[in-house]
């Protein structure tokens, strides 16, 4: 619908009110001065292509094979009960706020009624409306509905994302959005960088854990449901894994230790994950008979994936049940990993003694003996005391290296 038909046939029918407000948008790469209306909430529907939105789909067809509701007023109560379930206590807040402070925030609209942004306000008022008994008005910006489906993203990204001081999207929710838009070939990753105001260092990285993501749900035999990572708070460890197991040069080598991180992951052993995804890979690498142990570990995970009845949809209730659980299997992996730790802690103390000794004599090589005739005598005396006192301890050192090579 045309913007000028939107407006007046709104304000002819009651549901659009003009406040006389305007707000300043960056949309297209320019500032824009925006009017500001008032749009009663039974004229307004939920965004599905929203990058939030679609992962609480993902969850919902996941368990619902029938698909989504056709009609549209069941959609958007579904999806209101989605964005409240994600974040309760959030909702009430900003739903307490707006009841006794009005709506501080404008939101984003389109002409045909779809909210690209400001879905929590939209379930606000949805729900003050509904308690109320009353329809309430969301104030917001309006654009016309003649974007193509490009161009709307492109404005629901700079709008989310492109501004330092907000953040609609979780981490995983972000990673789903840029896997259905660059993967899926519907924008470059040049473009959807540009909107969402990120580096192409960040794209790049965001790809690479995309993939990750994507074979940690291959290995849970729940491929697509990225809400499993999203329940799990995988995106601290998805990244610490990408990071670190792209220095394994290996293919086999990666492909092993990725594994036995994912059953890991899967049977909650971990504490700080991010942390400890990295000093278990190092661990991993360094340590043949760590690897070999946890491999068996992960072996019985993916039989037990394999054993699943058929009929069975793997949910995060299900890995939970079935391996959170399991005290038997966790406590083999953490003591496999205890020792392993322990072992590198052995091995960098010893390690620590020869870089000691290296230290000593890069720091003696620093000395620059051209130029000690500028040296005051107090120095040069000083010189002399450390570099004696260095002799001593360095023969003492070199006579018991010399007595544990002798037996």
């Amino acid at each position: 619908m045309e913007m000028e038909k939107f407006i007046n046939t709104g304000i002819a029918e009651g549901w659009v009110r003009k406040t006389g407000n305007s707000e300043r948008k960056f949309i297209n790469g320019q500032n824009q001065d925006c009017p500001i209306y008032e749009v009663r909430v039974d004229k307004l529907h939920f965004n599905v292509q929203n990058g939030r939105i679609a992962t609480f789909i993902s969850r919902y067809q996941a368990e619902h094979p029938e698909g989504l509701p056709q009609d549209q007023t069941e959609l958007d109560n579904l999806i209101a009960g989605m964005v409240e379930a994600d974040n309760p206590k959030h909702l009430k807040t900003t739903m307490l706020d707006i009841k006794n402070k009005g709506q501080q925030q404008s939101a984003i609209i389109l002409t045909n009624g779809v909210v690209i942004d400001g879905n929590r306000r939209f379930t606000c008022l949805r729900k003050l409306s509904a308690a109320e008994n009353t329809l309430r008005m969301l104030r917001c910006c309006v654009f016309p509905d003649t974007y193509d489906e490009n161009a709307i993203k492109g404005l629901e990204l700079e709008i989310q994302l492109g501004e330092d001081t907000k953040q609609e999207y979780d981490a995983i929710s972000r990673l789903v959005d840029i896997d259905r838009w660059v993967n899926e070939g519907r924008m470059t990753a040049e473009e959807y960088a540009k909107h969402a105001n990120m580096k192409t260092s960040e794209m790049k990285n965001s790809l690479a854990q995309i993939d990750m993501l994507k074979d940690f749900l291959e290995f849970c035999e729940a491929p697509g449901a990225f809400h499993i990572a999203q329940d799990l708070k995988l995106q601290g460890p998805i990244e610490s894994l990408t990071t670190r197991l792209g220095k394994v040069k290996n293919k086999d080598d990666r492909e092993e230790i990725k594994n036995a991180v994912f059953a890991n992951l899967l049977c909650q052993t971990l504490g700080d994950r991010t942390r400890e995804v990295r000093e278990f890979i190092d661990n991993l690498i360094d340590d043949d008979k760590l690897r070999e142990e946890q491999l068996d570990y992960t072996v019985e995970v993916l039989e037990r994936l394999e054993e699943k009845p058929d009929g069975v949809v793997v949910t995060t209730e299900y890995l939970r049940d079935t391996f959170g659980s399991d005290t038997r299997l966790k406590e083999g992996m953490k003591a496999s990993r205890t020792v392993a730790r322990t072992k590198a802690g052995n091995r960098n103390i010893k390690n620590g003694q020869v870089r000691a000794v290296r230290n000593a004599l890069s720091n003696v090589g620093e000395v620059d003996v051209e130029i000690l005739h500028k040296l005051e005598p107090e120095q040069l005396a000083d010189m002399q005391d450390g570099l004696q006192s260095l002799l001593e301890k360095a023969q003492e050192v070199l006579d018991a290296v010399q007595k544990n090579l002798e037996g």
